[in-house]
C-alpha cells in the first residue's frame, strides 16, 4: 500500500467531508487557505504541519497559524491512531485531524546505468530570459539575473574557463525557494551541474547560454504527482464549545458545593 491507513477510517469518515492536500499546494477551505507544509517523524508519532491563512479582501493576511495533528503507529490498537490539534477562539474551536497520509516512497531503484533523472518525468527544455516566469506543479518559477561569480566548493578555474549560475526563485504560498544550477566551460569541455529541491519535487539543469539572444536553456524536471507527499484531513468547527466547558465547570462547582452543604447539615443535626 502507498498510504497510511488510519484505523476505522472507512467506518467513521464520509469522503466528502475530507480534504486532500499535496505538499506545498494551498487549497481553499471555507474562509481558510490551507497548506500542507511538512511532516516530522518522532517515533511512533508522525506530526503533520498544516498552515491556515485567512485573507482580507485586499489580499492582506488577517490570520496565520499552524496546526500539528499527528498519527501514531500502534499495533496493539489495530493500526494508525489519529490525534487532533485544535485552534482555540473565544467562541469556537477548530478541530483538525489526519484521516489518511502517504507513505514515504524510496527513490527509483538503482540499476546498471541508473541516472537521477529516472526519478522524474521527462524534462521540459525551455529557452528563458531574465524576468521570465514559468508555472510548475510546485509554484511559480522566476528567472533571476545571472550570477557571474558563483561560490562552489572545490571549484578551481584556469584562465579562460567560465563558470556562471542562474538563480531561479520558486514561490510556494508566499515562501521563496532558490535553485541555482551551474553552467561551466573548462578548457574545451562544457559541463552543467543540476540543482534540486526534494521538498518541491523539482530539479533544474542550466544547459546552454545564447549570448546573441540574451537567452538561456534550462531543463525542468518534476516528480510525478503521485510521488509527492499528501495528506487527507478533516476540520470540524465547534461553535460555543467554551460555553459548554464553562457550563460543565459551573455544574461541577455546584455539585461540590451541594456536597459540602449536605455534610454541614449532617454535622449540625
Amino acid at each position: 500500500t502507498n498510504e497510511i491507513a488510519v484505523k476505522d477510517f472507512e467506518k467513521n469518515e464520509k469522503p466528502g467531508e475530507n480534504i486532500m492536500l499535496y505538499k506545498n499546494e494551498p487549497k481553499k477551505m471555507g474562509r481558510y487557505t490551507v497548506t500542507y507544509v511538512s511532516d516530522t517523524l518522532i517515533a511512533p508519532n508522525t506530526y503533520y504541519k498544516l498552515n491556515f491563512k485567512v485573507f482580507a479582501e485586499d489580499g492582506k493576511i488577517k490570520e496565520d497559524f499552524d496546526l500539528n495533528p499527528r498519527i501514531q503507529e500502534n499495533a496493539q490498537m489495530g493500526g494508525a491512531i489519529p490525534s487532533p490539534d485544535t485552534k482555540h477562539y473565544l467562541t469556537t474551536d477548530i478541530y483538525t485531524h489526519i484521516t489518511s497520509a502517504a507513505i514515504r516512497q524510496g527513490e527509483h531503484e538503482e540499476h546498471e546505468g541508473h541516472t537521477e533523472e529516472e526519478n522524474y518525468k521527462a524534462p521540459r527544455v525551455m529557452m528563458v530570459s531574465v524576468g521570465d516566469t514559468i508555472h510548475t506543479s510546485s509554484g511559480i518559477l522566476t528567472v533571476k539575473p545571472i550570477n557571474s561569480k558563483p561560490v562552489v566548493k572545490d571549484l578551481t578555474l584556469a584562465p579562460g574557463d567560465l563558470a556562471v549560475s542562474l538563480p531561479l526563485e520558486i514561490k510556494v504560498s508566499g515562501k521563496p525557494y532558490i535553485l541555482e544550477p551551474l553552467f561551466m566551460v573548462k578548457g574545451s569541455n562544457v559541463f552543467d551541474f543540476a540543482r534540486k529541491n526534494d521538498e518541491l519535487g523539482l530539479r533544474v539543469r542550466f544547459t546552454k547560454i545564447i549570448p546573441e539572444q540574451n537567452k538561456f536553456e534550462i531543463q525542468i524536471f518534476e516528480k510525478p504527482q503521485q510521488a509527492k507527499d499528501w495528506v487527507v484531513f478533516k476540520s470540524i468547527e465547534f461553535p460555543y464549545i467554551n460555553l459548554y466547558w464553562v457550563g460543565t465547570i459551573v455544574m461541577v462547582i455546584g455539585f461540590v458545593i451541594s456536597i459540602f452543604r449536605r455534610q454541614k447539615e449532617l454535622v449540625t443535626r
